[in-house]
């Protein structure tokens, strides 16, 4: 079962899932290997604006477990399975989905895969406007069509490549996943009204949320379980020892309850001197 832990519950089932909220920047990766792991003929697709952010997150947070054993012959082996894009911008984004196809005898420019992924896993999309937004609130060229048209160019093109596979090969039920601790704060206008000077006005903000989760069957927000620690000295200890207490929980589309949770502790110190994972 795929699971955004090293160990860990697994994933309930799913065909589209976002991911928010405070995940430690190791799940993508757990995600692709257990996927791998448990089908033979997976194949994974990652795609995130930046090459070296997602190289830094992962270099800070210093999961135990990878630095363990991401040299391994078996490990090597899965990640093989993942192939991984860095677009740059939204536009060479929605070019790279449009491009992607199995078919070596197209003549059209084409980005070619060896075969339909099992799993697509889009990370940190906030990032390609959340600095613009930040930075001017109101002259920013970003709409919530910006995001969206990202998420449905992607679900497109892999629909049309799923129903090119094989109807017998795994590959023919793709999984999408959205990773985005971002999106909570990203807010941007529905629309951008023209105004009688000919400038075009940002209707008011709405958070980006509420219309990203829609699109997905389910959700997992990530965040600091600050129930467990039920006086002061509790946490004075947590942070003596640098412990952070987690939990996730996971909610189907248009509910307000969550159908299942996790709790787990992140702490410094495995083998390695990095962070590790303590389940309840």
């Amino acid at each position: 079962m795929a699971s955004l832990f090293p160990s860990g519950p697994a994933l309930p089932d799913f065909k589209s899932l976002v991911v928010k909220g405070t995940y430690h920047p190791s799940a993508p990766i757990h995600l692709a290997l257990s996927h791998a792991a448990n089908l033979p003929d997976a194949g994974v697709l990652m795609i995130t604006p930046s090459r070296e952010t997602m190289v830094t997150a992962l270099r800070e947070h210093n999961d135990d477990w990878m630095a363990a054993h991401s040299g391994q012959g078996n490990v090597l082996e899965l990640s093989s399975c993942t192939k991984v894009f860095y677009p740059p911008s939204p536009a060479h984004f929605a070019y790279l989905v449009s491009m992607l196809t199995t078919d070596d005898q197209s003549q059209d420019p084409t980005i070619i895969l060896d075969q339909a992924p099992s799993l697509v896993i889009l990370i940190e999309l906030s990032a390609y406007f959340l600095s613009d937004v930040q930075a001017n609130p109101n002259g920013h060229p970003w709409t919530l069509a910006s995001y969206m048209t990202l998420v449905a160019r992607t679900l497109a093109s892999f629909a049309t490549l799923s129903s090119l596979s094989e109807p017998s090969t795994t590959s023919s039920a793709i999984a999408l996943v959205l990773f985005d601790s971002q999106l909570d704060q990203l807010k941007l206008p529905v629309l951008k009204h023209l105004t009688a000077g000919g400038n075009r006005k940002p209707s008011k903000p709405e958070n980006a949320t509420f219309f990203v989760q829609k699109y997905f069957e389910m959700t997992a927000i990530f965040e600091e379980d600050d129930e467990f620690f039920l006086n002061s000295s509790q946490e004075d200890e947590r942070e003596m020892d640098g412990q952070r207490r987690n939990r996730m929980q996971i909610f189907h589309c248009g509910q307000n309850l969550p159908f299942e949770t996790q709790r787990w502790v992140e702490q410094p110190g495995g083998s390695s001197g990095g962070t590790i994972f303590l389940w309840d």
